[in-house]
């Protein structure tokens, strides 16, 4: 039962608004096991691909922003040395959260730290898969007026409640950093969205078929 509520806790989403604030699109992910918890509303930013790809070394900083309140998002490509050097790399460069995407795989997996190093990191970081990198660097290379929306804890039954019954308001020009309300948009791509009335119907069946096993035996 622990490991199960420990794998629910860690379980996150990232939404990717685009196309001037009218289409998005949610990627599952999961929370690292280090450095700081998002906030409960979330973080709002501009992705930004990490230069080198798999940030082993110390990475371009963002553009820059007239704006103290504008946070950028890297996306950072697995292996070749540990998370927590990874995410130590994007918040010495400036950036104010870590995206760390699979290879030739789109399994998720918790981001482990080493211990003499999870202290000096102070930046939240999340996980996901190539096929969910693939599509974000896809978004942010046609559209940059594109931002994500990292967003914390993310069980099935609040996503589902999320996903499906937020108010369409507007939204600000540019992303404000964290402290802030989760947008909701006009979801005209929801790829990922179907998983929690999958879940609900798989196990409604499972119930219906027992019943009628036990009714008629």
């Amino acid at each position: 039962m622990a490991i199960l509520l420990h794998l629910t806790n860690n379980e996150a989403l990232i939404r990717a608004v685009y196309n001037h604030n009218s289409i998005s699109q949610d990627f599952e992910a999961l929370n690292s096991d280090f450095g700081p918890v998002l906030h409960s509303e979330g973080l709002l930013g501009y992705l930004v691909e990490a230069k080198p790809a798999n940030a082993c070394q110390p990475i371009k900083a963002p553009p820059l922003s007239n704006s103290s309140s504008v946070a950028y998002v890297a996306l950072i490509q697995r292996n070749d040395c540990s998370f927590t050097a990874k995410v130590l790399h994007a918040q010495q460069a400036g950036y104010q959260a870590a995206i760390i995407h699979n290879v030739n795989s789109q399994a998720l997996v918790t981001m482990l730290g080493k211990e003499d190093l999870n202290h000096e990191v102070n930046i939240p970081s999340m996980f996901i898969s190539e096929l969910a990198s693939t599509q974000l660097k896809r978004i942010f290379h046609y559209d940059r007026t594109a931002y994500v929306i990292l967003i914390p804890e993310c069980h099935w039954l609040s996503c589902c409640d999320l996903r499906y019954n937020c108010q369409l308001h507007p939204h600000p020009t540019r992303p404000r950093h964290a402290k802030q309300a989760w947008p909701c948009v006009s979801t005209h791509s929801h790829i990922f969205g179907s998983t929690p009335y999958l879940f609900i119907g798989f196990t409604l069946g499972i119930w219906i078929l027992a019943f009628y096993i036990l009714w008629f035996l």
